[in-house]
């Protein structure tokens, strides 16, 4: 098949977008490409170097169409041209070689055999059954996917499982239909071609191939294994996926206990023998060949899996397990295989990206699938129903139930504690202490008053938490039959109610593979481990847990993850554990006694923190909800602060979180300092639910939130009853005229803003009118850069106009060298500085926005913001790794902005 020819204007474009189908097809000509692009002076000889540094024909490929990518349209043609003109029969000697079916009979046979095998391996739901031991369809159980464009990672600054519960409503909504796919479309083209929505030339050229390497991410629980077995299930039933001809199924639990070098021949045959007299023509045949990797994040191996020295290119060429793993997914090896990798989106920035051609999210449970778990889990319709309320009217556990494991875990609750009949739990703690109760109870046999069935139970548990705490502080969520061993529990029929074991047959011998039933219930355990632990290091971990973490000789924490949230959960839960209730929760049913000293000294040391968060402005949320999960009134009788700042911007806060912060406001009084929702995705409803306290605010920054009408008429409010609100930010909030029309309104009946700040909106000259009418009193500044206005009107409203001006120097639409510009520029450097790259990325767009060196090269202070700006965005670039090539030409374009 020859290159098809390409307008002279968009050979660069072509480039692009025939990117991966270019590796494909150039790989095995590589050399000879490279040398003819020497010849006619398109690459150096330092080029061609750089290129063969590069490990593997594939890698070296890539390289190409980098630097290709630098040097313009004319080096881009020339490299078509010549690609076009590789020969055509060696072309097709090698798609011949890799995909003619053999057409054998013995193929035939081997290919039933292995589906009959498939279908009976994975027929049934194990995990989260409506009854222990039952065997459950994939018929009753959901698996929503998203298909989504490029790397969708989630912006890790908290623990994944509250992070994705924020964000799942928008990946379900309406604007998103189109784009859910059903398991068995994931290597169709219309998945790929969703994928590719807004380039049509894409579809048109790569599409007509299904995606090779598909990424499914979700959180801990919420179906990514029961996705994996339902693609085999499928397969297996001749339902789906007839596209292959075989389907190797790999889990990373397994791929953890191969410590020598290995083929990836012998990896399929391990738990595949039935295989061993066709192997070879299934992996010739390589492109009616499917290859799942389930676990990516339960590899002990992840992080360095971008970074192998070597690839491993033939099946039968042995290598480790890692250099195997990252050569099938870039393609090295098995080039024509189609790939399906699942993870926990904490792993995700540690794989190759770059060589994914199809993301996929796992979106949970919607609150119908919730009410349906609940009818199948009770099977009674009335108790279900009845069930399902008490949840409903819980909004902590109805947003987690968007997780089937967590959803199981409620319905445990309510099932063995007779549904709830006290007090219903509030927190996350009182959940999951509810929940530990309940299974001891079970196991207990009604025995819980004996002495030595709490003693023997209370050992049990301090073992299991003990463990817990051990794996957590590694960032592992597995372990193996030997530690169970260490600890005397191999035996313990109680182990399995907190514990899922896989068991894993190796050359030789058995080995048995545990988790916990959820990642939050490892949480909930190490949690336990600390406030049980006698000694002095229990009461330094409930005073301050970073001073454990410093002590700990199993602590890997990277500064990376600890502001990803690794710990968010863990902190909560040992603060939980510490409150009154739990602890005689916990002495009435493990013999676990409460330490009042213990507990005291951690209530004293929140609300240190607190105190020190509030004076200084830093992020409060992990705080406030360590105090939400205490449910102490008394707590905050003798807190006094300096000044009352409350910071919580940056993060898109849930309706927990935003109960968290109404819960800490009403336990002070007095006028806030400042609260800051910059950034939260904060809502009317939100305004409104913090109505009373928002009138106590001195300082409201309410900035890059969409505020719509609704959520401008309670701000609106605010400035018609508040005495106090005196400097409101509203920049990038996309409000225009009409909105600002009835803020002028609501300022001309009170008299009390003194400052409004509405950077980046839609307001022009008539918007800004209505305010200038107002200063300079009572507005002794109104700024609107980047707004809706022509020089002239801006001319006008800055005081250019003699004395028509309409606002003076109150109404500033430009950059000017008052001293209130110095406080500015320190907190966009404050917000850059202290946020990922991607956030850093969104903050830039604003910032830059219509920036120009017209508007800044009179003023003086632009001179050390810019240069200050450019230094960080430059190091940012250099810490892009190679999959974030398009963060890192987002910041490029961003680093030429800033220094023009």
């Amino acid at each position: 098949m020859g290159m098809r020819r390409t307008p002279v204007g968009s050979w660069l474009r072509s480039l692009r977008e025939m990117r991966e189908g270019l590796v494909d097809r150039v790989e095995g000509s590589v050399d000879v490409v490279v040398e003819t692009l020497v010849s006619r002076g398109v690459l150096t000889r330092d080029d061609r170097e750089e290129v063969l540094c590069e490990r593997g024909p594939r890698g070296r490929v890539r390289k190409v169409l980098d630097i290709l990518d630098c040097k313009g349209e004319e080096a881009a043609g020339t490299f078509l041209l010549a690609v076009g003109h590789l020969s055509d029969a060696g072309a097709d000697e090698v798609s011949g070689q890799r995909g003619v079916p053999p057409h054998t009979a013995e193929y035939s046979r081997v290919m039933q055999k292995h589906k009959a095998v498939l279908r009976r391996r994975s027929e049934s739901m194990l995990s989260y059954n409506t009854r222990h031991g039952e065997q459950v369809p994939f018929s009753l159980h959901y698996v929503h996917l998203l298909v989504v464009k490029g790397h969708h990672s989630l912006e890790l600054r908290r623990h994944e499982v509250m992070t994705f519960g924020q964000r799942r409503l928008a990946l379900q909504g309406t604007a998103l239909e189109k784009r859910l796919v059903k398991p068995a479309q994931l290597f169709a083209n219309n998945a790929n071609n969703a994928n590719n929505a807004n380039n049509a030339s894409n579809a048109n050229n790569a599409g007509s191939r299904p995606p090779k390497r598909v990424l499914v991410s979700g959180v801990a629980g919420i179906g990514k294994t029961v996705l994996v077995q339902k693609i085999l299930y499928d397969f297996g039933s001749d339902v789906e996926h007839a596209e292959f001809d075989f389907v190797l199924h790999l889990t990373f639990r397994d791929l953890n206990l191969v410590s020598k070098p290995v083929s990836f021949r012998d990896l399929a045959l391990r738990k595949n023998s039935h295989l061993s007299k066709a192997v070879d023509a299934i992996l010739a045949n390589e492109s009616k060949l499917l290859i799942v990797l389930d676990g990516f994040d339960e590899f002990k191996h992840y992080r360095s899996t971008a970074d192998v020295d070597a690839f491993v290119t033939e099946p039968d060429e042995e290598g480790g397990v890692t250099e195997i793993i990252s050569s099938l997914i870039q393609g090295e090896l098995l080039p024509e295989a189609s790939v399906l990798l699942t993870s926990r989106p904490m792993a995700v920035s540690h794989m190759p990206v770059a060589s994914i051609n199809c993301f996929a999210v796992i979106t949970g449970f919607s609150t119908a699938e919730i009410r349906d778990f609940f009818q199948r889990y009770f099977q009674q319709e009335a108790l279900a129903q009845q069930m399902f309320e008490k949840v409903a009217a819980n909004e902590l556990m109805l947003t987690l139930c968007y997780i089937p494991a967590f959803c199981h875990i409620v319905c445990s609750i309510l099932k063995d504690s007779d549904g709830l009949a006290r007090e219903s739990p509030k927190t996350m703690t009182d959940i999951y202490t509810q929940y530990l109760v309940a299974l001891l109870r079970s196991h207990s046999h009604g025995r819980v008053d004996d002495v030595s069935e709490r003693q023997r139970l209370r050992e049990i548990v301090l073992k299991l938490a003990s463990l817990a705490y051990e794996k957590l502080m590694a960032h592992e969520t597995l372990f193996y039959s030997g530690d169970l061993e260490a600890l005397l529990l191999l035996d313990s029929a109680m182990v399995s109610a907190f514990l899922d074991k896989t068991s894993v047959q190796e050359p030789g011998f058995t080995e048995d593979v545990f988790s916990f039933t959820h990642l939050t219930v490892q949480e909930f355990f190490a949690a336990l481990h600390c406030v049980a632990t006698a000694g002095e290091m229990a009461a330094a971990a409930a005073a301050a847990p970073d001073v454990l973490f410093e002590h700990n000789a199993s602590s890997c924490r990277q500064e990376d993850e600890i502001t990803a949230g690794h710990l968010d959960l863990f902190e909560r839960f040992l603060s939980g554990l510490l409150s009154e209730r739990n602890q005689r929760l916990l002495s009435r049913s493990v013999g676990l006694d409460p330490s009042a000293t213990r507990a005291e000294v951690y209530r004293e040391g929140l609300l240190k923190k607190l105190q020190a968060l509030c004076e200084s402005g830093g992020p409060i949320l992990t705080q406030l909800h360590c105090l939400f999960e205490q449910q102490d009134d008394g707590l905050l009788l003798d807190f006094r602060p300096g000044a009352l700042r409350v910071k919580v911007s940056d993060v898109s806060l849930s309706p927990m979180d935003y109960a968290v912060i109404k819960h800490f406001l009403q336990q002070t009084t007095g006028t806030m300092a400042e609260l800051d929702l910059t950034g939260s995705s904060v809502t009317a409803a939100a305004l409104t639910d913090l109505l009373p306290h928002l009138n106590r605010c001195r300082s409201l920054w309410l900035g890059e939130n969409t505020l719509d009408m609704e959520a401008i008429q309670v701000i609106a409010q605010v400035l018609q009853s508040s005495d106090t609100l005196a400097y409101l930010g509203l920049g990038w909030t996309d409000i225009g005229d009409e909105e600002v029309l009835v803020l002028a309104d609501a300022i001309r009946s009170r008299q009390s803003l003194r400052e409004i700040w509405m950077e980046g909106n839609r307001v022009s000259y008539r918007g800004l009118q209505s305010l200038s009418a107002l200063t300079p009193s009572p507005l002794q500044a109104v700024v609107a850069i980047w707004n809706e206005v022509s020089e002239e009107e801006a001319s006008l409203l800055s005081g250019g106009g003699g004395a028509a001006a309409l606002g003076g120097p109150c109404v500033t639409v430009s950059f000017t060298d008052d001293l209130m510009w110095r406080e500015w520029c320190q907190w966009v450097l404050q917000r850059c500085q202290g946020n990922s790259t991607e956030k850093l990325v969104a903050v830039l767009h604003k910032v830059c926005r219509r920036s120009s060196s017209a508007q800044r090269q009179d003023v003086p202070w632009t001179r050390g913001f810019y240069g200050e700006l450019l230094e960080l965005i430059r190091s940012r670039i250099a810490q892009c790794h190679e999959e974030e090539e398009d963060v890192r030409g987002r910041l490029e374009t961003f680093a030429a902005i800033v220094a023009s």
